[in-house]
């Protein structure tokens, strides 16, 4: 996929600056032919130098947090009555991240030289996603960029406080797990040789168990540096594979229906996809367009192939719901609630009920995936250090007979 800026004229002759990420030139002549604009110059993206990719490398990254911040600055600046340049001149003084610092000063020359606001931010794709983009642009084009501002403010904090949660989720287990495996190493490694000279001094008949632990401990001493490359050569040959298409999507896949993270994986998932969508459909975007959006954010790539499903359905004239019934991909509360919002007219509204209903869940998922896993960990490594200790005890019975 690479990055195209693109110019064009909507029906009414005015010239429209955007940006898409697309396998081709084609591919971009088709995306803009769907929002009824008509192609002008399309131009790829070059990547950065060696230089500006070390630099951006080392460079505090923009978080959602800092997003938030700077829409509702941004905002509130709009809404003081000061001007677009003016503000992202106020906003660039004003921001302790140095990234987002510097892309505020690029915002800022590129509206004093006439430039669109959703064309300078549709040139920063790594740091304002698709969803600010169109909004800006939505923003723009009624004349309500404050308010519009402010909702990505709303929306970017929910996002955050999602992230956050799940983040802390998973951060314990991963913590607790580490530590575990740290002390099984230590024992393999320091306390079961002693053990193992003390043996060979009694000449003792060893039982199957300690022979077992004795080769890993021997295994682990003499050869750690093959464990390490066994690992690390399993994490690059996985991270290769994630990074095909074919990968992605069946590692999405997974994540969705896996043991214990599956079901809050598929409710973040969810959250994530009736808020933006509500948002999208709220400011009056149009419904293809905002599901292809969505498609760019929803963070899932299983679920954005089932999203073409979901286009290729209004297309065809089907409602969003039934599509999504038919595809399999969504839980039924989704489609039920979306036929429901479809029917009255209030699907945006619908959408945000979604979105809190969700949030909701992901909350109690993480507390139940707290509770299930603490217990778990403590089984697992109470049954690794008691074969350990029980492995060790066995001889010691037999040299106690010995002696006796």
């Amino acid at each position: 996929m690479a990055t195209f800026n693109y110019t064009a004229k909507d029906m009414s002759g005015n010239t429209i600056n955007g940006t898409f990420e697309a396998a081709s030139k084609n591919e971009v002549i088709g995306l803009i032919r769907e929002k009824k604009y008509i192609p002008v110059d399309i131009r790829e993206e070059r990547s950065g130098t060696k230089l500006n990719k070390d630099i951006d490398f080392f460079e505090k990254k923009v978080k959602l947090r800092d997003l938030a911040l700077f829409c509702r600055q941004f905002a509130t600046t709009l809404r003081a009555g000061i001007t677009v340049t003016d503000s992202l001149d106020i906003l660039k003084k004003q921001s302790t991240n140095k990234r987002l610092k510097s892309v505020v000063e690029v915002l800022h020359e590129d509206v004093q030289k006439g430039n669109a606001l959703s064309y300078a931010f549709s040139k920063e794709p790594k740091i304002f996603p698709p969803l600010l983009v169109n909004m800006v642009e939505t923003g723009e084009v009624s004349g309500t960029l404050d308010a519009v501002m402010d909702k990505m403010a709303d929306h970017f904090e929910k996002e955050f406080k999602i992230n956050q949660k799940v983040k802390s989720a998973i951060t314990y287990p991963i913590v607790v797990s580490v530590v575990a495996v740290a002390v099984v190493v230590m024992l393999l490694t320091f306390v079961v040789p002693t053990f193992v000279q003390m043996f060979a001094t009694f000449n003792a008949q060893l039982p199957l168990p300690t022979k077992i632990l004795i080769s890993i401990s021997e295994t682990l001493k003499s050869f750690w540096y093959i464990y390490i490359l066994v690992i690390g050569v399993a994490i690059y040959l996985y991270k290769k594979y994630k990074e095909t298409p074919e990968g992605r999507l069946r590692v999405d896949r997974i994540k969705l229906n896996m043991p214990v993270f599956g079901d809050l994986n598929t409710k973040v998932a969810m959250s994530r996809f009736a808020s933006n969508l509500a948002v999208m459909i709220n400011s009056g975007v149009d419904i293809i367009q905002a599901v292809e959006i969505v498609q760019k954010v929803v963070g899932n790539d299983y679920l954005k192939t089932r999203l073409e499903d979901v286009k290729d359905g209004i297309r065809k004239g089907y409602g969003i719901g039934m599509t999504m019934e038919q595809n399999g991909a969504f839980p039924p509360l989704v489609y039920q609630m979306i036929d429901v919002g479809e029917s009255s007219g209030t699907l945006d509204y619908v959408l945000d009920k979604v979105s809190d209903f969700y949030e909701t869940e992901v909350n109690t998922a993480i507390s139940q995936l707290t509770t299930i896993i603490e217990p778990l960990i403590i089984v697992v490594l109470g049954f690794v250090v008691a074969f350990i200790l029980i492995s060790m005890l066995l001889p010691m019975f037999d040299l106690y007979n010995i002696i006796s």
